[in-house]
Formats: structure tokens, sequence, C-alpha cells
């Protein structure tokens, strides 16, 4: 980054700043649901009027400074931000003209208003919590130039990365620069009615944020029962396999066999992968199958736990665990192996798993083969080495600090593992926050494709079914433990 980053980030601290910094009118309190919905009508009624040039609507709006996105494909294809006069739904209106400019009306739009909320000084753009806050840059006797938000999850970078796309837009900052970070409330429209008739469907069924993973992990298998990797709803491009296939695949099916409602996916699901394994243990090519032994035994444990009837040869395989240890990627599956196998877990194996707490202390696998086996000190163990690892602060609050970005996946197994304590409602607020519901779907990603699912990080919109399955089981761990 920019040496000029470094030292705007040294002059910083981290406190409340007021949101006359960045030229805009903030918001007075949160938006209510009333006041989303009309602004949600309103937006799609612009987009309409855009692609059809009839009658103007009329448009309302807080009053406060609009900034309006606009997205075709995925793709940002104009912003512009309101300062000046008029009733809250003229902004609105000027703000999207703006933005769409001369966009051709056939292509199809979806647009995203937001509006700045809170404001703090920022320290280090390390401090920042992309995806949540957007970035602004003050300099004496210039504008203030800033970045939303979203950008982040536009352009795939962390608090870093943007700061230094700020000093790119800015044409670099001087030295007694400084950042701040600032939240907005936002609201996004399309012409299509997938998110709305989703939520009247909800609320006709009772569906509910696990019912919405579920389905959209059912929708992820097809009618040979291959589940596929993941989907890019921002470019509407689906992966159907990728990097440890099956093993993520395990994942996605053990967690939509707890749901219970979708058995005959579940049932095609356990058919290929029990398929695969047998092909792969007999010396057949199959395709994305582990080259990594301790992996590929990884592989089976977790398919035995999806409910594929491979536990004797697991038991085998393990059976000379030992020169398995070897392998780095070993601590992590020993946890799985001894999760799948229970009581039945070789106790030299088990040992070996306790005592791998003190080099490989995130270990939620060996927590929950410890609540399976019925090890209360294992279990302590276990439990008191992964606590520190959910955040308790601010930025990323409840996120698992296993990686320098907390990942998703990470942290749902995290609060899988920690059912039932603070620190699993902690990092289950974190999970929850990446769940892509109705009016929660980023105006760049496809609704038919992204519903229910959960997105890999606050800044990455990759939705692999691994992901949402780890999510959807942390979320029905949750209920258990209510129990």
């Amino acid at each position: 980054m920019p040496g000029s980053c470094a030292s705007a980030s040294r002059a910083s601290v981290t406190k409340p700043a007021d949101a006359s910094l960045l030229d805009l009118e903030p918001l007075s309190r949160d938006l209510s649901p009333r006041a989303r919905a009309e602004l949600r009508h309103d937006l799609a009624a612009l987009l309409r009027f855009h692609a059809r040039l009839g009658r103007f609507p009329r448009v309302r709006g807080p009053r406060a400074t609009p900034i309006v996105a606009v997205y075709a494909g995925g793709e940002l294809r104009g912003c512009a931000v309101w300062r000046g006069g008029g009733t809250g739904g003229d902004r609105l209106a000027r703000a999207f003209l703006s933005a769409a400019g001369s966009l051709p009306g056939e292509l199809g739009l979806s647009a995203q208003v937001f509006y700045a909320r809170d404001v703090r000084w920022l320290r280090d753009p390390v401090d920042l919590d992309v995806g949540r806050e957007g970035i602004a840059a003050i300099q004496r006797g210039a504008p203030p130039v800033l970045l939303m938000p979203q950008v982040a999850r536009d352009h795939g970078v962390d608090g870093e990365g943007l700061a230094a796309l700020l000093v790119d837009k800015a044409g670099g900052l001087d030295r007694a620069a400084r950042f701040v970070a600032w939240t907005t409330d936002s609201v996004t429209a399309r012409t299509d009615d997938v998110e709305a008739a989703s939520a009247r469907a909800a609320a006709r069924t009772g569906a509910g944020e696990q019912d919405y993973a579920a389905a959209w992990l059912a929708r992820m298998i097809d009618a040979r029962g291959r589940v596929a990797f993941a989907i890019d709803a921002r470019n509407r491009v689906l992966q159907p396999s990728g990097p440890l296939w099956h093993a993520r695949s395990a994942i996605a099916l053990e967690a939509l066999a707890a749901h219970g409602r979708h058995a005959a996916a579940v049932a095609r699901g356990r058919r290929w992968l029990a398929g695969a394994i047998e092909g792969a243990f007999a010396g057949a090519r199959v395709e994305h199958w582990p080259e990594d032994r301790a992996t590929a035994i990884g592989t089976l444990a977790l398919a035995c736990l999806a409910g594929v009837r491979a536990t004797d040869r697991l038991r085998t395989l393990v059976a000379d665990w030992r020169s398995l240890a070897r392998s780095p990627a070993w601590p992590w599956h020993a946890g799985q192996v001894a999760c799948a196998l229970g009581r039945d877990t070789p106790p030299a194996l088990w040992a070996w798993c306790v005592a791998d707490l003190a080099r490989h202390r995130f270990a939620p696998y060996t927590a929950l083969a410890a609540r399976g086996i019925g090890d209360e000190r294992a279990l302590r163990l276990a439990t008191t080495a992964l606590v520190p690892f959910i955040r308790g602060t601010m930025p990323f609050r409840g996120g698992a600090a296993a990686t320098r970005l907390p990942e998703t996946a990470l942290t749902a197994v995290a609060a899988h593992a920690l059912a039932g304590t603070r620190h699993a409602a902690d990092a289950l607020v974190f999970v929850r926050a990446r769940q892509l519901l109705p009016g929660r779907i980023p105006a760049a990603l496809d609704p038919a494709l992204a519903l229910g699912a959960f997105a890999a990080t606050p800044v990455d919109d990759l939705l692999r079914a691994d992901i949402t399955g780890h999510a959807l089981l942390a979320l029905q761990s949750r209920l258990t433990a209510r129990r």
C-alpha cells in the first residue's frame, strides 16, 4: 500500500466523528420497515421508468443525502450522489437519474440506494470492518474522498486493499490526511419480483432462515445426485466441481439430511457420493479426488457423517493412522475421523487428537468429537482452546480469527463446536449476517441464484455448498443445544 496510506492511518484515532466530514446529510435514525418498503417500491418504479420511459413515478425518500449505484449483469454501471436540496424523493430521483445516465433501457438493471449512518475516525485500515463499513479520506482544503461499503465486495479486497483503492481514486493523499470509516443503511430494488415473492411465500408457510438455506442446498443437487461445488451469483456462473469437491459435498449433504425436509435430494446425493468413494478406493480416476491420503480419509469421514455407509472402510483405513501423522492435513482430518467413529475411535488416535490441541488450537472437529464420545475433559480442553478465536470486538465481531479475514465456514464450524455457549451465540451473529435473504441481497447478485445461501466472507460473494452446509449445521446445533 502506498506510503501516504500509512501516514494517514497513523494520524487517526478510533472514536466517533461527525458525519458532516463526509459532506453528506446522514440519516437521523435507522430506516423503518415501512420506509424500506417504500424506498424499494419507488426505486423499482424508477428502474421501470428508465426501461420504458413512461410517466415519471412519484418518489419518496428520507431527508438525507442519497447515493445510488446501478448494476447490470453484476457489474457497476453507474454511481451518483445528490447533495442538492429538495424533498427526500426529489433527491432520490435525481441521484438515480444521474447514476443511470444514458444506460440502455433494455439492460436488466438493479439499483441500490445508500444513506450515511455512522462515522468514526480510523486508526488503521486493518481495523476497517470491510463489507459493513466504507472508507473516506479527509484532507484540509479539499473535499472528502469516499468509497462506499459495497466497493470492498465489488473488488474482493480487505481493509488495506480498500484504502489503496481510495488512494488511487484521490490521486494520492497528503501526509496530513486522515481516514474515517462510515456505515450506511441501504435498500436494493430490481424490476423482477423474486425476493418479494419469496418473502410472501415464506410468510404463508412459516419458512425461516434454515429453510431458505436447505432449499438452496437442495437446488445444488442435480438429477444424478452430483452436488454443485459453487455458484457465482454476481457473474451468473455455476461451478460444477472444484478442490475437495467430495468432502465439501458431504458437508452439504450432512446439513441437508439434518434439516429433514429434502429426503429425495439427500438420497440422490448419498448415492452419487458413495459411488465416487467406491471408485476412488478401487483405483479409478475420480474427478477432484484428493491425492493426499490423509485428506482422502478425511473425505471418507465426512461422507460417513453425511450418512454414506462407509464406517467399516474408515475403521480399516485408520488402523495404521500413525503413518498419516506426517501429513500437515492430518490434525484437521483426525478430528473428522473421530467425529465419524465416535466411541469406536481407536484410543491411541483419540489420545493423539487431544494431545495435538497444544499445537493446533483451532480444532472444532476435535471438540465435536469429544462431545460425541462423551469425553468431558477433552471437551473442556478443545473448547477452551477454541474460544479465543471468536472475535469479541469489532471489526468482524463473532468471526473466527483462524484466518486474517474471518470466513463464514470456519466461523460456523466453530459455532457448531461451541453450541450452547455465549461464544457460539456471538459466532452465529457473524454467520447469520452472511446469509442472503429477501431484502438483504446486494444489487450486484442474481437473487434467483443467491437466495438462502451464505457468502464466503464479508467481501467474497462466492456461494459454495459446504459454506451454506456448515452454516446450516451451526444454526441447527443452536436449536439442539436449547432442548
